[in-house]
């Protein structure tokens, strides 16, 4: 499996900037782990912990290019989540799930074309380990009006 830093310099390769840290923005967990399976709270595509939020809504295709990069973000910060708390990616066993809402305008009917993004880069780092289900939603509104939004579900290979 991946190292952390193998993963996160794949990241910086794709022009994918993560912050060095996240925090959990109200009264909950960034991750959960229970019985062996990790469930990464849902990310927005923030470029920092303060005020960087990539924000908007998908009105046409010539917006899934943004959507699919804040998508990436996403993916990207469910992954610093679970190196926070395990300590290193390597102990990902294998992806089980991406849940990733878009928000669009109603008919708007692209949502895998978007969350695509974020299963490729599963794909991509972690092998035939990336390959997981997948749902992706249209939504009206999200916090603080992003773009996109992902929940991540691993099983770990340690007793975290």
């Amino acid at each position: 499996m991946a190292s952390s830093d193998q993963v996160f310099t794949y990241f910086a390769k794709q022009g994918i900037t993560l912050p060095s840290r996240i925090e959990p923005r109200g009264l909950y967990d960034l991750v959960v782990v229970h019985a062996g399976v990790a469930h990464v709270s849902g990310q927005l595509p923030r470029t920092d912990d303060k005020n960087g939020l990539l924000a908007g809504l998908v009105m046409t295709d010539a917006d899934i290019p943004a959507a699919r990069h804040a998508a990436q973000l996403c993916f990207g910060r469910a992954l610093l989540a679970l190196h926070q708390t395990l300590g290193d990616l390597k102990y990902i066993g294998r992806l089980l799930s991406i849940r990733g809402y878009v928000r669009a305008v109603p008919g708007f009917q692209k949502h895998g074309e978007v969350i695509d993004a974020a299963s490729m880069l599963a794909r991509d780092i972690f092998g035939d380990a990336g390959r997981h289900m997948r749902s992706s939603l249209g939504v009206s509104s999200l916090p603080g009006g992003g773009l996109v939004e992902l929940e991540v579900t691993a099983v770990i290979t340690t007793n975290t």
